[in-house]
């Protein structure tokens, strides 16, 4: 195996992560080098990285070869760890996820899981929500404009994380009382090793208290919506059926987690990165300000820059060959999504930022039949966000450094200072 002039760690540890952002050299390096490695970093299992476009499409296409469980992302040892004592205070198996979602499910139980919720996101169904979500946006854009003279935020804190949370939370029927709570376990639950966001450092009670508030939040959202029956996307999730019965506690549990999260976690994340590659790159913004019609095409380029889920696992069900390799069964694969959102053989210039980017044939909302299924959703949080927001700015510049949030799963900026100047909306 050629040796790796980075260390082995940087490609998931996540203070990497949180220092630099993605390690995109290391992938860069990966993928001319070696796109199929082995690695054995401190604290995690094994893995195989897959780094290149072709690899990952290539497997993802193959879910019953390369399973989703039991090891769906690529996560510290110190939190698996929490997890399994937390499944075991709950009176399961500790090799058992404590709640299972779609993107932990192999068939057969994937397919209706996803068709259950599948009306609340076609896109005819979604283009609905346009109106609601515009009005939305025009408000949360009206408040960072204060009184029309020069002010300074954290855009990610302050800006990017209510327009999303607030839109599903409406989908789902959440009161906006809520939301603040629901946004404070959601973060707990995806910090990684994040000594801002986590609950309690270095001890997994803390993980364990989040995963129970949400447990008792959402039980009683599941008995009033028994109850009382609504058309909102909670109800149809504790009213759905699978087989003529309802879900378990536990798959009810990771419904409304991945729903609430998905809908919101990695949208805030995208919109605050985009903004950034804008700010970093004026000719760039200045093209989408003058031409909103390429408005479709900048939302692409920015989830592709950003690419907020930047790995999922998959674990081998049998012996594969894959460039010359053998992955044995049991072996796993993680799929790091921000390398191919780079890859030279797809995007020529990868790593320049372009608005008017076509094709753009990214992976960042996965591919086959995981693809996520909210992809409608955030293309359009994102591009209402900005068709609203760019004709609006008299001034705008970044006034310190971006933090980077240290996990190494939903991974991008937790923190983005700006100072600007907004006109009124016309």
């Amino acid at each position: 195996m050629k040796e790796m002039p980075f260390s082995e760690d940087d490609i998931i540890a996540t203070k990497y992560y949180g220092r630099h952002g993605h390690p995109y050299e290391l992938f860069s390096w990966l993928r001319k080098n070696d796109p199929l490695r082995y690695f054995e970093p401190k604290g995690f299992a094994p893995f195989w990285a897959a780094t290149t476009h072709a690899d990952i499409s290539e497997i993802e296409k193959l879910p019953n070869i390369f399973l989703s469980a039991p090891r769906t992302q690529i996560l510290p040892d110190s939190l698996l760890k929490a997890a399994q004592q937390q499944a075991e205070s709950l009176g399961q198996k500790s090799d058992k996820p404590i709640f299972r979602s779609l993107v932990n499910m192999d068939q057969p139980d994937h397919k209706p899981f996803r068709q259950l919720v599948m009306p609340w996101f076609r896109p005819v169904n979604l283009a609905k929500l346009e109106e609601q979500l515009e009005a939305i946006t025009k408000n949360i854009i009206d408040e960072m404009m204060g009184d029309g003279s020069v002010q300074e935020c954290d855009f990610v804190q302050d800006i990017a994380v209510w327009g999303p949370l607030r839109m599903i939370c409406n989908i789902l029927g959440i009161p906006q009382k809520d939301e603040a709570l629901l946004l404070k376990l959601t973060n707990e639950i995806f910090a990684g090793e994040d000594e801002e966001m986590i609950r309690t450092e270095g001890d997994s009670s803390g993980l364990m208290a989040t995963i129970m508030d949400l447990v008792t939040y959402f039980m009683k959202v599941t008995a009033d919506r028994r109850e009382n029956p609504s058309e909102d996307l909670c109800s149809y999730i504790a009213n759905g059926k699978i087989d003529g019965e309802y879900l378990s506690d536990a798959d009810l549990l990771g419904y409304y987690i991945i729903v609430i999260t998905a809908g919101h976690e990695t949208t805030r994340t995208a919109m605050s990165g985009g903004l950034k590659a804008l700010l970093d790159n004026p000719a760039e913004m200045k093209k989408l300000t003058d031409d909103p019609s390429l408005m479709k095409l900048g939302t692409e380029e920015m989830i592709r820059w950003t690419t907020p889920v930047s790995q999922f696992c998959r674990v081998a069900a049998e012996d594969y060959q894959i460039r010359g390799k053998t992955i044995k069964a049991g072996d796993s694969v993680g799929l790091f999504y921000a390398s191919a959102c780079r890859d030279e053989a797809i995007f020529s210039d990868g790593d320049e930022f372009r608005v008017d980017r076509q094709p753009n044939k990214h992976l960042a909302f996965g591919t086959g039949p995981h693809l996520c299924l909210g992809t409608v959703l955030a293309r359009m949080e994102m591009r209402v966000f900005f068709k609203q927001l760019l004709p609006r700015i008299e001034e705008m510049e970044l006034v310190g450094d971006a933090e980077y949030l240290q996990a190494s799963f939903v991974h991008g900026i937790k923190h983005l200072p700006i100072r600007y100047k907004l006109r009124p909306a016309t």
